[in-house]
């Protein structure tokens, strides 16, 4: 919903695209983002299944660029666990999740039907696929610095397939890989204390965790919130320097910078040449 508010602002003919196409009232209404007259009813709310280029191949006929936010945090629950509502909430519906499943277990399917292979690897695949068919000039992945705590490993190791593929495969379509850390929105209040603390962990420890065990990466890593996700995105599908991967600090540049050159292929290459 961020992007589709901010490209809005910026006069941007939007469409969003998912399963259930337009939100219901009700969802709207939780998350403060309909009001009569507002953003949202400028908004094209197409309905359309990512894996299936026939549903949507005329939507995206004529667009600029794709922001793909699917993703999947867990296979069982995971929409309980988005949207809870405290803390308490938060963590009653992750160990439900932990109790209903067996890591170690990877041959059994999840009850919803929905795997990180499908969701977070084959959907932005499909749909690259597809844009690039269509002449789309930019295709924006929004995909992960880690896997959070208690999330089974084959939730980064298919967005990290997804962003090999993505780079290697792009078929003349500009790949921007976006790899946040945690995110905070106030629609969502059970972030907003997360984020807090991870703002003050991530200050005393900086990087000197980087790159060990989830909750190492989680409890050193900057958070960001989506508004800031959201910024940096628009602005990297305006700024036609900036391709690759876009790590925190990044997006954080890219938000504040919107001409910056220092952020993914860009910083990569700047550095090579000193």
């Amino acid at each position: 919903f961020q992007v589709c508010k901010l490209a809005v602002a910026r006069g941007w003919d939007v469409t969003s695209l998912s399963r259930r196409g337009k939100p219901t009232l009700t969802e709207a209404n939780k998350s403060g983002f309909i009001a009569p007259q507002g953003w949202a009813t400028k908004v094209n709310w197409a309905q359309g299944d990512s894996l299936e280029p026939s549903s949507y191949k005329d939507v995206i006929k004529g667009t600029n660029a794709i922001v793909h936010t699917v993703g999947l945090l867990f296979e069982d629950n995971y929409k309980d666990i988005i949207h809870s509502h405290s803390l308490d909430d938060l963590a009653k519906n992750i160990q439900s999740t932990i109790r209903g499943q067996n890591p170690l277990d990877t041959g059994k399917p999840p009850k919803t039907g929905l795997t990180y292979e499908r969701v977070n690897r084959d959907t932005a695949l499909v749909v690259a696929k597809e844009a690039a068919k269509e002449g789309v000039d930019s295709f924006v992945y929004i995909s992960a610095e880690f896997a959070p705590p208690m999330v089974p490993n084959r939730y980064i190791t298919t967005k990290r397939e997804a962003e090999q593929a993505l780079l290697t495969n792009t078929d003349n379509i500009r790949p921007i890989i976006f790899r946040p850390g945690f995110l905070s929105t106030p629609e969502r209040p059970v972030t907003l204390p997360l984020a807090g603390l991870l703002q003050v962990s991530s200050a005393i420890l900086g990087n000197s965790l980087k790159g060990t065990i989830p909750l190492a990466q989680a409890i050193s890593t900057h958070p960001l919130s989506m508004e800031t996700l959201a910024r940096a995105i628009m602005n990297s599908i305006e700024n036609k320097d900036i391709k690759g991967i876009v790590d925190v600090e990044g997006i954080e540049e890219l938000a504040n910078n919107p001409k910056s050159q220092n952020v993914g292929a860009s910083k990569k290459d700047a550095s090579i040449q000193e």
